[in-house]
């Protein structure tokens, strides 16, 4: 069994996401590819926007909801 990757942070989301638009040749073109807006994908590398689920689908990722709850004794 393989172990599970560790989860990822926002911060790591956007890195990855910035990455993959510099390796298509730039935002406008990745975006482009992936039937996004630009003007989205540059909203969300600078931190004015969370990715949906539309760019988490095209870096292969998924939203994993995260709760907390108080532990009573």
């Amino acid at each position: 069994m393989t172990p599970a990757e560790p989860p990822l942070r926002p911060d790591d989301v956007v890195r990855l996401l910035h990455e993959v638009c510099r390796e298509a040749g730039s935002q406008k073109s990745w975006a482009e590819a992936h039937d996004l807006s630009p003007a989205y994908v540059s909203d969300v590398i600078a931190g004015r926007r969370d990715p949906g689920a539309s760019v988490l689908a095209a870096l292969g990722l998924e939203r994993v909801p995260m709760t907390y709850r108080r532990v009573t004794a």
